[in-house]
């Protein structure tokens, strides 16, 4: 088993809206739709045609939910580690921090202003889509050798709720900080007056080591 260090960015959030999260974990579109979900419905949406339809048709209206958008009842939580793209015609490897990609999403590509979320998953080099407690290394390309555009996002794919434990700390970022912090290729040390540190947390590096994101 690895843990492994995530980074998960979400837009247009208050200040209290991240407070709860960390108080509450960052649960699935499903969970947050649900409020409560039964035990037994879990198995069914743990699945392998889930876990793609997550990735590549996250917007597409689903024939299993009465043609509403898959993302409506999606199980899975996007976070992402970062990721090499291979640049073969360059000879090259782009490295894609995972502080670039979460800021994408805490900004609604480049719109708003949003929070990164501070985490740990758990993985463990191997599909392992039905067991909850374990996340989906969707960018390791030994484990998911299939192809997908989405590939350099470096996502690491969450099940139901990443609890309070395992959620280190929220920034705020605006959208003006985000675009230079892109545009400079490097993440400033954020503000921290607008870094809400969680007290619920639990530092993984008392049980075991920790793999860091690609930064």
């Amino acid at each position: 088993m690895i843990i492994q260090r995530v980074l998960k960015g979400i837009s247009n959030l208050s200040e209290t809206d991240a407070k709860d999260i960390l108080k509450e974990g960052i649960l699935c579109n499903w969970l947050q739709k649900s409020k409560k979900i039964p035990v037994d419905e879990v198995p069914k949406r743990l699945s392998d045609r889930n876990a793609e339809w997550h990735q590549e048709h996250y917007k597409d209206k689903d024939p299993d939910e009465n043609g509403e958008e898959f993302y409506l009842h999606t199980p899975f939580i996007s976070t992402t580690a970062g990721s090499v793209e291979r640049q073969r015609a360059l000879s090259k490897n782009l490295r894609r921090p995972a502080w670039e990609i979460a800021l994408k999403y805490a900004t609604a590509d480049w719109t708003a202003n949003g929070y990164l979320f501070y985490c740990h998953v758990f993985i463990v080099g191997r599909p392992a889509v039905a067991l909850q407690n374990f996340s989906e290394e969707l960018r390791e390309l030994h484990v998911y050798p299939r192809y997908s555009r989405h590939q350099v996002e470096g996502e690491i794919l969450a099940k139901i709720i990443i609890p309070p434990a395992q959620i280190e700390k929220a920034e705020y970022w605006s959208l003006q900080e985000a675009n230079d912090a892109v545009q400079n290729g490097k993440l400033p040390a954020p503000d921290p007056l607008r870094t809400l540190e969680n007290d619920l947390f639990v530092k993984p590096e008392m049980y075991n080591n920790v793999r860091d994101f690609l930064s």
